[in-house]
């Protein structure tokens, strides 16, 4: 089954290593979403954060699946935070994948950033799960600047909810590396990410 998919990236270093990405045939048989126009992007984005926030709502509806392109700066963006936390309002399936070893068109590759699901988070505790960040792993959990308080009303990807207490994203979602087979697997590791979430 063809799985619609966003893809969540820092557009100006990475947007030439994502474009490897959606060249998989994959994408060219099924379609995907999460490249929008960057002119459109930037226009609301200077205009107003909620107004960002309605734009990216609107480009992850209708999809099952966030795949989050990880390269070296992108877990500090606060957009790519705020659509990997959406995801999970919404009770998408997520998944990342790794390509800072991806060349530009300058053949020029990038260093390993942090892992985005290390740094944000679920709290749980009576039965009650809301999402948390971090700017570092050894920073201390806090409410998200973008969500508050706000509880999760489902959690699909696991039998159980988390344990009580903050627990990494990293503990329930796979990430992956970008390697010169990926163009056949990233196929399976969507079908994956949208079966952990029920899709």
């Amino acid at each position: 089954m063809a799985r619609k998919t966003f893809f969540s990236f820092h557009y100006k270093p990475d947007v030439q290593r994502a474009q490897v990405v959606r060249k998989s045939q994959f994408f060219k048989d099924h379609g995907e979403a999460g490249f929008y126009d960057a002119s459109a992007f930037e226009k609301t984005k200077n205009e107003d954060p909620e107004r960002l926030k309605r734009f990216l709502r609107k480009e992850i509806q209708g999809t099952s699946v966030i795949c989050v392109l990880i390269g070296a700066e992108t877990a500090s963006r606060r957009w790519v935070r705020f659509e990997i936390l959406q995801a999970l309002f919404d009770g998408r399936g997520l998944m990342g994948v790794r390509i800072h070893s991806i060349a530009n068109f300058e053949g020029t590759t990038a260093k390993a950033g942090d892992n985005p699901f290390d740094l944000l988070g679920v709290y749980c505790k009576d039965d009650e799960i809301q999402v948390v960040e971090r700017k570092t792993i050894s920073d201390k959990w806090t409410y998200t600047s973008d969500f508050g308080k706000q509880l999760l009303d489902d959690w699909p990807y696991t039998s159980k909810l988390p344990p009580t207490g903050c627990t990494a994203l990293s503990k329930f979602f796979s990430i992956y590396s970008w390697a010169n087979d990926s163009h056949e697997r990233i196929e399976g590791w969507i079908e994956t990410a949208a079966t952990q979430a029920g899709y």
